[in-house]
Formats: structure tokens, sequence, C-alpha cells
């Protein structure tokens, strides 16, 4: 009886042990899973941050350097599924110097900001007040000063030269536009269509 005793203690002792590691194991698979779908809603969030550009236009143009060079640009996140601040949306400006001698060593030079002008449709485009936020599939637009807010962008537009445009979202995607910029260049004037 008595090993009969022992055995049944030892049998209830291995029982209550392989309960008790059982029920880790499952806690740690559980709790990689929730990890797991934190981060796939955090990604998500990112990746479905895709900015979509409506229209691409020249706003005004100076020649003779880049101040009071302008660009408009109306655009929405039609794909995001929260707001994104207006500070998290950047956007950078690069564009050859125009030098075109034969040495090969053009430079490219850069203007950068971020979307805090931007206001809705109903705004004038060049508001830093005007909003916080996108909303997901609300129409924005915004009135790019290609010297940058502080004056101290370096690319200047010139007429027959290349130009990029990016858009970029803080921890997200990002979106080019690359255009010429056409002798004779107005107001108004499509860049989107241009290449």
């Amino acid at each position: 009886a008595e090993f009969a005793l022992s055995a049944m203690v030892s049998m209830i002792m291995i029982l209550l042990f392989s309960a008790i590691v059982a029920g880790l194991a499952l806690m740690l698979v559980e709790e990689a899973f929730r990890e797991s779908k934190t981060q796939s809603i955090e990604q998500s969030k990112t990746l479905n941050s895709i900015p979509v550009i409506l229209s691409f236009e020249m706003e005004s143009f100076n020649p003779d350097g880049n101040s009071n060079e302008r660009l408009y640009i109306t655009f929405k996140f039609p794909y995001s599924s929260d707001s994104i601040p207006d500070t998290d949306v950047k956007w950078a400006l690069i564009c050859d110097n125009a030098d075109t001698g034969l040495d090969w060593n053009n430079n490219v030079e850069l203007s950068e900001g971020d979307f805090d002008f931007a206001t809705d449709l109903s705004g004038n485009g060049l508001n830093q007040n005007a909003l916080d936020e996108f909303e997901t599939g609300v129409y924005y637009h915004m009135i790019i000063r290609v010297d940058s807010p502080h004056e101290d962008g370096m690319c200047d537009l010139q007429e027959g030269f290349m130009a990029s445009f990016v858009i970029a979202i803080e921890n997200g995607r990002t979106t080019q536009i690359d255009f010429t910029i056409p002798q004779d260049v107005e107001t108004g004037h499509d860049l989107m269509g241009s290449d």
C-alpha cells in the first residue's frame, strides 16, 4: 500500500507539473499573438497612410532665383485608418542646380518642409493654424514655398530642368513626382503631366 501511495503522489506531482508547464506555454503563445496583433495594427496604420496627389501645379515662378517660387498641390489620404498629424507629413523638393558646364559637377539642391500650412479646400492653402491633422478621405491643398518656410531652401527651379517632389509620412509611405519645368512656364501649369 505504501508503494501504491507513493506512486499515486508521484503521478499527481507529474500531472501538476505538466499542467503548470502547459499553462506557461499557453501564456507565452497568447502573449506572442497579442504582440503580433498590436504590431500588425500599427503597421497597417503606417502602410495605409498613402497620400494621393490630385493636382500639382506651378503657382508662381521666378526665373532669377527661388524667392517667390510657389507650387500648388491638392491631396488626400483615402486609405489611412486614423488621422495623421500635419507635422508628420514632410515634403522635399530636389532639383538640379542648372549648371550646364561640361565638367559633370552638377549639384543637387534641396528645399524641405512639412504640411503644417495645408488647409482643407475651403481655406487658402497657406495657413499654419488651419488644422492639426489630416482626416481620412478629406481633400486638402497647400501652397508650397520653394524657399522653404524659413527661407533657407536651396532649390531654385529653372526652365528646362528636372526636379523631384517627395512626400513622406513619418513611419509611413512616400510618394514621389518627377517633373520638368517647361520653357516659359506660367501660373497653373500642370507639373504632373511633365516629364
